[in-house]
C-alpha cells in the first residue's frame, strides 16, 4: 500500500506540471527542443512539484533555456589551458604585464585552429545539475546576507541563473568561486548597518579581486578564450567584459546580486563598454567595473552612450521575434539574451523617422560611427510609414539604416543629430552652397590627451649666442594649449642666434613637448643641426630623451628628469635666422601631421564621397569649395586609425 501511494505522489507529481504546462507555450516549447533530454528537464519540474516559488524557478531557467549554448568538447581545449597554466607559472616573476601579455598572445595562436563545437544547453543540462543551482541560489537569497531585500523577479535574474556566459561551463562554479579571496566579507556581520548591505559586500569584495587580480584591461580580445576557472582567474589581462564576467560570477557565487550592463558602441569613439550593476538593498542599480572600480565609484562620468542595454538569462521577445522573422540581423542583435535600460543612465527620448514604402513589418536599424563604419545600436518595427526608436541617447548623430539580403545596409534618412531636448534635426550636406574648410585634427581631444597637452603651458622658446643661455631672447611664449599644431611667425628684424631652444619653467610639466620644427629663413626650407639640452628622461620612461622632440613624429616626446627647468634645443653651428618654429605638444598624434597624406569625404545620401586628397605642408588643412552644412569625415591615408565625424561650424570641427 505504502509503495502504491508513492507511485501515485510522483505520478502526480510528473502530471502536475505537465497539466500546468498547457498555458505556458515558452515552457513546452522548449521541453520539446530539448529532445532526448526532456526527461531530465522534467525530473526537474516533478522535484519540485510540492514547492511553488521553487517549480516557478525551475519553469523560468527552462523556459528562457533555448538560446543558450555551452561546449560539446570541452575536453579538446584543455591542452590549451595547460599550456596557459604553465606559461603564466614559468613567467610568475615578469613584473610587465604586457611582456606576458605578448606571450599569450603567441601561444593562443599556436592554438588558433581550436574551434569550439556548441550545444544548446537544454539539450544536455541535467536534473541533478539544475537542481543543485536551484537549491544553492535559494539558499543564498532566503538565508544569505546580501539578497534578502530581492523580489522573486530580481532574484531570477541576479541570481538563479546557472551561467553567467555562453559556453561556460555546466560546473558547480557557484562552490568553487565561493572559496576565491572572499577577505574580510565576514567581518561585515560585526557591524549592524552593513551586515546586510549588498553595496558593502560588493565594495569588499571588488577590493578583493582587484588586490588579487591585479586586472590589465585591453580594448579588444586578443586571446583564445580560457573558460576553464582556475586557469580563467590567473589571466593578467582582458577586456572590460571579461572582468565583468568574472565579477558577476564571483558575486553571485557569495550571494551578491548583480549583473552586466553594456552600450554596444560609444557615441563620440571607437568600442563599446562593458561594466558590472549591484542591486543594492534599497533598490537603486549602482554601475561598477568588475576588479577594478568599486560601486559608488564615479564610472564613465560624462562619457556619451547612444543605448544601454542588460545582459539576461531570460530573452527579450521582441529579439525572439526579429530573429524569427528578418532574414538578416546584424551581429549585436543575434543574442536575443538583453534588455534595454538606457533610461536608468541617461535623459533620453524617442526618435521617430520616416521610412520608405513596403518596408513595413520590417526592422529599421539606428547605427553610429565607429570611426569606420556605421554600427547598430537599436532597433525598431518600421509600421505605418515611419520606426520609432524608444529610449535614445542625445547629443549624438545617428544614421537609420536596414538591411537587404545578405547583410548589406541601406540608408533609410539621412543622419541626424538627435538633439538635447529630442528634436530631429537631419544633416545633410547642400551641394548648391559650398564652403571652404580648415581643418586641424581628424579626431577629438579626449580627457587623456587633455590632461598632458597642459604641461606645455608657460613654456619659452628662447635664443641664444652663448651655450648656457646666459644672455637670451625670449621669442614665444605658449599661452595656447590647444591640441594642434602650432606655428611661431618671427619678425625679419629678430637677428641670427646660433643656439635655439623649447624651456619650460612650470612645475610638474617634465618638459613634455613632442615636435619642435625650425625653417630658416630665405630657403623656407626645415634645418637641423646637434641637438642639445637637458640629459636624461623621467625613470618611468627611458624612450622619453630629448633627441625625441626632434624625430618628426608627434607621438614621441621629451619627458625630462626635472619637473621645471628642463629645456630641449638645437646648436646650428652658427648663427641662423629662422622665419618660422613648428611645434606641437605632447598629444595623441591626430593632429595634421606635415608629409601625411590625407583624403576628406562627405555624407551624399547613401555613402562617403570623396572630396580629394591633400599632403600635408603645414598644421592644417584647407578644402575648398566643399557642400555646406554636411557630415565630413577626415582620414590620414599614411598611418593611426583614430578618425571621427564631424560637423563644420562658425569656423570650427564639430565632433560626433
Amino acid at each position: 500500500m505504502r509503495r502504491y501511494i508513492l507511485f501515485a505522489a510522483i505520478t502526480c507529481g510528473m502530471a502536475f506540471p505537465a497539466c500546468d504546462r498547457t498555458h505556458d507555450p515558452l515552457l513546452e516549447e522548449a521541453l520539446e527542443m530539448a529532445g532526448e533530454n526532456r526527461t531530465e528537464l522534467e525530473k526537474v519540474l516533478a522535484h519540485y512539484a510540492g514547492d511553488s516559488l521553487k517549480l516557478e524557478a525551475a519553469k523560468y531557467l527552462i523556459r528562457h533555456m533555448p538560446g543558450h549554448y555551452s561546449q560539446t568538447d570541452t575536453a579538446a581545449f584543455t591542452p590549451y589551458y595547460n599550456a596557459v597554466d604553465s606559461l603564466l607559472t614559468a613567467m610568475k616573476d615578469t613584473t610587465d604585464k604586457w611582456v606576458v601579455r605578448d606571450s599569450l598572445v603567441a601561444l593562443s595562436r599556436r592554438f588558433g585552429h581550436l574551434r569550439p563545437r556548441k550545444v544548446q544547453d537544454v539539450k544536455i543540462v541535467t536534473a541533478g545539475f539544475l537542481i543543485q543551482n536551484i537549491d544553492s541560489a535559494f539558499v543564498q537569497w532566503k538565508e544569505g546576507p546580501w539578497a534578502r531585500h530581492l523580489g522573486f523577479e530580481d532574484f531570477c535574474e541576479y541570481l538563479l541563473p546557472y551561467k553567467a556566459e555562453e559556453l561556460q561551463p555546466l560546473d558547480g562554479w557557484r562552490t568553487h568561486l565561493r572559496s576565491f579571496h572572499p577577505d574580510h566579507l565576514d567581518e561585515l556581520a560585526y557591524c549592524d548597518l552593513y551586515r546586510n548591505s549588498a553595496l558593502q559586500a560588493g565594495i569588499k569584495l571588488n577590493d578583493n579581486l582587484w588586490y588579487y587580480m591585479k586586472p590589465g584591461i585591453t580594448d579588444e580580445t586578443i586571446l583564445l578564450p580560457v573558460h576553464r576557472w582556475r586557469t580563467r582567474l590567473r589571466l593578467p589581462i582582458g577586456t572590460c567584459a571579461d572582468y565583468g564576467t568574472i565579477a558577476t560570477s564571483v558575486f553571485r557565487s557569495q550571494g551578491i546580486p548583480v549583473a552586466m550592463d553594456f552600450t554596444p558602441q560609444w557615441a563620440f569613439r571607437s568600442l563599446g563598454h562593458s561594466w558590472n550593476i549591484l542591486l543594492a538593498e534599497d533598490g537603486k542599480r549602482i554601475p561598477f567595473s568588475g576588479a577594478c572600480s568599486n560601486p559608488g565609484q564615479p564610472h564613465k562620468l560624462g562619457e556619451r552612450m547612444p543605448k544601454v542595454f542588460r545582459r539576461t538569462y531570460a530573452m527579450n521577445p521582441e529579439l525572439r521575434r526579429m530573429l524569427q522573422t528578418e532574414e538578416y540581423v546584424p551581429d549585436m542583435f543575434r543574442n536575443p539574451f538583453v534588455r534595454d535600460v538606457t533610461e536608468e543612465y541617461m535623459d533620453c527620448r524617442d526618435a521617430a523617422i520616416h521610412v520608405p514604402e513596403g518596408k513595413d513589418g520590417h526592422y529599421a536599424f539606428l547605427t553610429v560611427f565607429d570611426n569606420k563604419e556605421w554600427v547598430p545600436v537599436d532597433f525598431a518595427r518600421m509600421e505605418d510609414g515611419k520606426a520609432t526608436f524608444h529610449k535614445v541617447g542625445m547629443n549624438t548623430v545617428y544614421l537609420p539604416v536596414c538591411y537587404e539580403e545578405g547583410g548589406k545596409m541601406k540608408p533609410l534618412a539621412a543622419p541626424f543629430l538627435f538633439a538635447y531636448g529630442g528634436k530631429v534635426r537631419p544633416v545633410i550636406a547642400d551641394t548648391t552652397r559650398r564652403t571652404d574648410l580648415v581643418l586641424w585634427r581628424k579626431y577629438p581631444v579626449l580627457p587623456h590627451v587633455q590632461e598632458v597637452i597642459m604641461r606645455i603651458d608657460s613654456g619659452e622658446f628662447q635664443a641664444s649666442n652663448e651655450a648656457r643661455f646666459k644672455e637670451k631672447t625670449v621669442l614665444h611664449r605658449v599661452t595656447d594649449c590647444s591640441a594642434t599644431g602650432k606655428e611661431i611667425l618671427l619678425s625679419d628684424t629678430v637677428r641670427p642666434y646660433r643656439y635655439w631652444r623649447f624651456y619650460q619653467p612650470k612645475e610638474g610639466s617634465y618638459c613634455n613637448i613632442a615636435d619642435i620644427r625650425f625653417y630658416e629663413r630665405g630657403s623656407h626650407k626645415q634645418i637641423k643641426g646637434k641637438i642639445i639640452g637637458t640629459d636624461g628622461h623621467w625613470e618611468g620612461n627611458p624612450e622619453g630623451t630629448k633627441d625625441k622632440v626632434f624625430d618628426d613624429d608627434l607621438l614621441t616626446f621629451f619627458d625630462a628628469p626635472l619637473p621645471a627647468g628642463a629645456w630641449a634645443g638645437m646648436d646650428f653651428g652658427r648663427p641662423v635666422a629662422l622665419e618660422r618654429i613648428i611645434y606641437t605638444a605632447r598629444g595623441d598624434g591626430n593632429t595634421i601631421d606635415i608629409g601625411d597624406t590625407y583624403e576628406l569625404f562627405y555624407w551624399n545620401g547613401q555613402g562617403w564621397s570623396s572630396l580629394g586628397k591633400q599632403e600635408a605642408a603645414n598644421i592644417c588643412l584647407r578644402f575648398r569649395n566643399v557642400p555646406s552644412g554636411g557630415l565630413y569625415w577626415l582620414r590620414d591615408l599614411s598611418k593611426g586609425k583614430e578618425e571621427r565625424i564631424f560637423t563644420y561650424e562658425q569656423g570650427r570641427q564639430v565632433w560626433w
